[in-house]
């Protein structure tokens, strides 16, 4: 499945962040950390804040403003017009706390937007004392979205926290086209109680431990005792399915602890989505390069509607076919490096023409096995009028690299152990495990970790698919793509 923007690539920007910052948390007085209104100035020359980290990227500009503020004299302004699909740019900064017990802690932003053609989020990641991350909250993952025109609004990204947790990675940010002003964070604990939680919050919290126990490859790992104490302190006061969810969330900060990296709840809105007919999907690229070469992209696909697969996957091979037919092709390129995930049976089906029909790859859990089959007219999507290409025995580079993720990680795994293909570019995302989806009383859907995945040969990948030959990225030029024309024009 495809996540938000937030999980691996955050932990370039959090290397920005030049120091840490403590405090106290405490219910009464929510704690202050310097700067926390953007009112203080990095350098005499600078125009950008003192204490925060802001990395910079191409068609993204973010400046101190004077013109629209909610307080104080400045604001945070982001303009965005990236020249880059799917980039964003982030203002990050650490928070060190040291919690001697369970607490749940409000992080809050004012925000204004004007014209915002995409999204602003609040994001957090929770580390530990060895600088692992033990958990991440993202606003969108909690059915807040901020898009559009708007005034100042205050805004806020619930988590928990507990004696494991260290170090707060907290920041916001823009994508899409547009502008954001950003104004005056608050980091507060929220306050406990005594009243016991209602009966519709058991239930949903005790279905959804029964699904995770029940499926999740990480259950075993789980110290479910110590879980339940921590879960029935947090669920004192808690009253509606709403309130429920921060209990769901925790189990899933267990399961990240215990190694899941890909589990994750889908909201309500995004459910919805997710099936509509109407979504909108980034469009697969076509060209013909030099020396007779095809070249075809394949963006994540987010939906699982019957009619929108078919058209995807249609679409693809309607654009290997034209390529084919209309050119000697020397070799063949199929770029996933911007494939974060999604649904991986329309992009293998629309690839189907570059791939061997059979299984190729596996589901696994245990000793059983789940194949993925591969025919003529796709796997999972029908496609009405398969396309054939004309030389076979045409090698393929298949390009990988840290955005290749969940699905886009499946399709590349299609691709291994199949004759004259290699795998170039940079280790994925890690997001190899199959999540099934779970529905929730809320109208959400739980996306669980479930099986592992294998390649046709049946090799598992328990983590990142390594490339056949590794490309370290270099800056203004792609060299992944060079490595991989100069394998497909050789003799």
């Amino acid at each position: 499945m495809m996540k938000n923007i937030s999980l691996n690539s955050l932990l370039v920007i959090i290397a920005l962040v030049v120091s840490s910052f403590g405090c106290k948390l405490s219910a009464q007085e929510p704690p202050q950390f310097i700067n926390a209104g953007f009112e203080q100035v990095a350098s005499a020359n600078s125009t950008l804040p003192a204490n925060w980290g802001i990395m910079p990227v191409a068609g993204f500009t973010a400046s101190l403003s004077s013109e629209e503020k909610h307080s104080g004299s400045y604001s945070l302004k982001m303009v965005a017009n990236p020249t880059v699909a799917n980039t964003y740019m982030n203002v990050v900064r650490s928070l060190a706390i040291n919690p001697t017990q369970l607490k749940r802690i409000k992080i809050s932003v004012y925000v204004k937007t004007e014209n915002l053609n995409g999204s602003v989020a609040l994001w957090c990641q929770i580390w530990d004392v060895n600088k692992k991350q033990i958990g991440f909250e993202n606003s969108g993952m909690q059915g807040v979205t901020i898009t559009g025109t708007s005034d100042w609004q205050k805004y806020s990204l619930n988590l928990m926290v507990n004696k494991d947790a260290k170090t707060l990675y907290f920041g916001a940010y823009t994508a899409g086209t547009g502008i954001a002003w950003f104004d005056y964070f608050t980091v507060e604990e929220l306050g406990s109680s005594n009243e016991p939680p209602t009966a519709e919050v058991k239930k949903f919290n005790k279905d959804f431990i029964t699904i995770v126990k029940a499926n999740s490859i990480y259950a075993d790992s789980i110290d479910w005792k110590s879980l339940d104490t921590d879960l029935q302190t947090l669920a004192k006061g808690l009253k509606t399915l709403e309130d429920a969810q921060v209990l769901n969330k925790y189990v899933l900060q267990a399961l990240k602890k215990a190694g899941d990296n890909h589990s994750f709840i889908q909201n309500k809105v995004a459910v919805q989505n997710y099936a509509s007919n109407t979504s909108t999907q980034a469009k697969p690229v076509a060209k013909i390069l030099e020396n007779g070469i095809g070249y075809i992209s394949v963006p994540a696909f987010g939906s699982v509607n019957k009619e929108l697969g078919e058209e995807f996957a249609s679409t693809i091979q309607a654009l290997i076919k034209k390529l084919d037919t209309a050119n000697k092709i020397a070799g063949w390129i199929v770029d996933l490096r911007g494939n974060g995930g999604g649904n991986m049976y329309p992009m293998i089906s629309g690839l189907g023409p570059l791939l061997d029909v059979g299984n190729l790859g596996y589901f696994v859990k245990g000793k059983t096995k789940h194949p993925w089959k591969n025919t003529k007219n796709g796997m999972g999507v029908s496609v009405k009028a398969p396309y054939t290409i004309a030389n076979k025995n045409n090698k393929i580079a298949v390009l990988i690299g840290r955005g290749t993720g969940s699905s886009g990680e499946m399709t590349a795994i299609s691709f291994i152990g199949q004759k004259n293909t290699k795998l170039f570019g940079e280790p994925s995302a890690g997001y190899t495990s199959a999540n099934q989806s779970f529905s929730l009383a809320d109208g959400s859907n739980l996306l669980l970790a479930s099986s592992y995945v294998a390649d046709r040969n049946l090799k598992k990948y328990m983590q990142r698919i390594y490339p056949d030959v590794e490309v370290k990225t270099t800056a203004g030029t792609d060299a992944t793509m060079k490595a991989a024309e100069a394998w497909l024009l050789e003799k």
